[in-house]
C-alpha cells in the first residue's frame, strides 16, 4: 500500500488493500511453520495535517502456524490495529552517534519519510508478525503430546505403557 502526498485533495484518504496468499507467504518466509490461510485485508485511513500524515489502519485475516502443544496446524486469526504518524525526515531529531537517548512516548509511533511517497507495506508486514501469538494453539482444549511416547493425545489415548506413567522416570536411592 502506497500513499502519495499529491493524493490529498481533502484532508483524509481511505484505502483498502487485499494482500494475496503469495504475498503473505513471502512476508512469513523467515518464520518456519507459518503460512497463509487466504487473503489478509488492510483498511487504512490517512489524515494529513500540514506535512504530517497520520495513518490508522487495521489488518484482518488468518494464517496457519504450528500448535505449541501438539505440533499440528493451528489457525491463527489476525486482527490488529496500527497507528503511525509520518513526519518528514527533515524534522527528525539528530543525535550524536554515542549519545544515550531516552525516547518519549510520542516518539515511539513515528516514522519519517522522504519525498512525496510513503510505502506502508513494511509496517503492515511488521504488524502481522507482531500479531502472531507466542504460543499458538490449535484449540483451547488441545491435550498436546504424550510425554513418554510422543503420541498426539487429541487423536485418542496413546499406546505407551500406562501403569505408573507419572512416576516412571523417577529413580529413588534411599541408601
Amino acid at each position: 500500500m502506497e500513499i502519495r502526498l499529491e493524493d490529498f485533495s481533502t484532508a483524509r484518504i481511505d484505502k483498502e488493500e487485499i494482500f494475496p496468499p503469495a504475498t503473505i507467504d513471502q512476508w512469513l518466509s523467515d518464520y518456519d511453520g507459518y503460512r497463509n490461510y487466504g487473503d489478509i485485508i488492510s483498511r487504512a485511513h490517512f489524515t494529513r495535517r500540514n506535512t504530517n500524515i497520520l495513518m490508522q489502519a487495521e489488518l484482518k485475516g488468518n494464517i496457519i502456524g504450528v500448535c505449541s502443544r501438539c505440533l499440528e496446524d493451528a489457525l491463527i486469526p489476525i486482527d490488529t490495529d496500527i497507528t503511525i504518524m509520518f513526519i518528514p525526515s527533515s524534522q527528525q531529531k539528530k543525535y550524536a552517534e554515542d549519545e544515550e537517548v531516552e525516547l518519549e512516548s510520542d516518539e515511539l509511533d513515528v516514522e519519517y519519510y522522504k519525498g512525496n511517497r510513503i510505502d506502508v507495506d513494511y509496517l503492515l508486514r511488521e504488524s502481522l508478525i507482531l500479531a502472531i501469538p507466542y504460543s499458538p494453539l490449535c484449540s483451547e482444549s488441545c491435550r498436546g503430546l504424550c510425554h513418554i511416547c510422543g503420541g498426539n493425545l487429541n487423536r485418542g489415548e496413546c499406546t505407551c505403557k500406562k501403569e505408573n506413567r507419572i512416576f516412571s522416570n523417577i529413580k529413588i536411592n534411599l541408601f
